[in-house]
């Protein structure tokens, strides 16, 4: 009876960790698209303007990540998840090579923990905390 208790506390535990893991790198994939239509906007532009539309939508998305990042920053399990699905989904603007220093300098931002459709607005420490992240990506 132990042996079997233990079996479906370990199979629980390995469903738990599973379902978090793509959790993350759902959150990750949503981040790397969104990091690379910012970059891009910010590219042919030269500024991050928060105005438009597209650049508000991907502002927001890069501030959830940063938010559920922010929940799960000592997790491995969740980082190492949330990074895959960022190197997917970012078109080739994060790899393998630059993702970790990436996702290292999103934790440490300041600035996007106070994003919300709500307080949205141009704000110097949100268009700065964005434009650092994306010029960590020139190419």
């Amino acid at each position: 009876m132990c042996v079997a208790t233990l079996a479906m506390t370990s199979c629980s535990l390995l469903q738990s960790a599973s379902s978090s893991n793509s959790v993350a790198q759902a959150s990750g994939k949503a981040c790397g698209t969104a990091v690379q239509g910012l970059y891009s906007s910010y590219k042919s532009t030269g500024k991050m303007d928060l105005t438009a539309g597209n650049n508000l939508t991907n502002a927001l998305a890069l501030a959830t990540a940063y938010s559920e990042l922010q929940q799960h920053k000592e997790d491995t399990a969740y980082r190492n998840a949330f990074t895959t699905g960022l190197i997917a989904s970012s078109a080739g603007l994060i790899t393998a090579a630059n993702a970790t220093s990436f996702v290292d300098k999103l934790i440490n931002s300041v600035g996007l923990s106070n994003v919300s459709v709500d307080k949205m607005a141009q704000t110097a420490s949100t268009v700065a905390t964005i434009v650092t992240l994306l010029n960590t990506l020139k190419q």
